[in-house]
């Protein structure tokens, strides 16, 4: 086997510990199709990321990730968008010392789409780490966020 075949194998290796079941079709999703008219505008290849969801509450942003549970479970998420998601967190309001970003990534099945796991990560960098979870505990993260939220104006 040579240099190729053995990052062939990793990568196999490493979409089944993400719970991919067909690495083809995740490559075909993964080519530039919305952005590809952008490429060639960023270093190293970089293209715009797509978020899975936002929420703005007086200056204050919650960003939702969604990802498959194995994914999420064994940090198999692309560097790139880990490394946004962990800066966004460490960003500070423009008036204020605040940071203002809280990301919450979520595990799901391939089965039910439903939540299973999630991580939270406070504004400053603070990472809980990843719980188990569902629909009615993604729903209390979510509330609990509004009420710090309401509370407060960053701007």
């Amino acid at each position: 086997m040579n240099l190729s075949d053995d990052r062939v194998v990793k990568f196999l290796d490493s979409c089944y510990e993400a719970g991919i079941k067909r690495p083809e079709l995740f490559l075909i999703s993964k080519m530039p199709q919305v952005y590809n008219w952008l490429k060639g505008c960023f270093p190293r290849g970089i293209l715009p990321t797509d978020i899975d969801g936002e929420v703005e509450l007086n200056g204050h942003f919650l960003r939702m990730e969604f990802k498959h549970e194995r994914a999420l479970r064994n940090g198999a998420i692309p560097r790139g968008q880990m490394m946004a998601l962990s800066r966004v967190v460490q960003l500070r309001a423009p008036s204020a010392e605040t940071k203002v970003f809280t990301v919450l990534l979520i595990g799901t099945s391939n089965e039910t789409g439903e939540p299973s796991c999630c991580d939270i990560w406070y504004p400053g960098g603070k990472k809980q780490g990843v719980e188990n979870c569902d629909v009615k505990r993604i729903r209390e993260i979510c509330k609990r966020w509004s009420a710090y939220a309401e509370k407060s104006n960053v701007l």
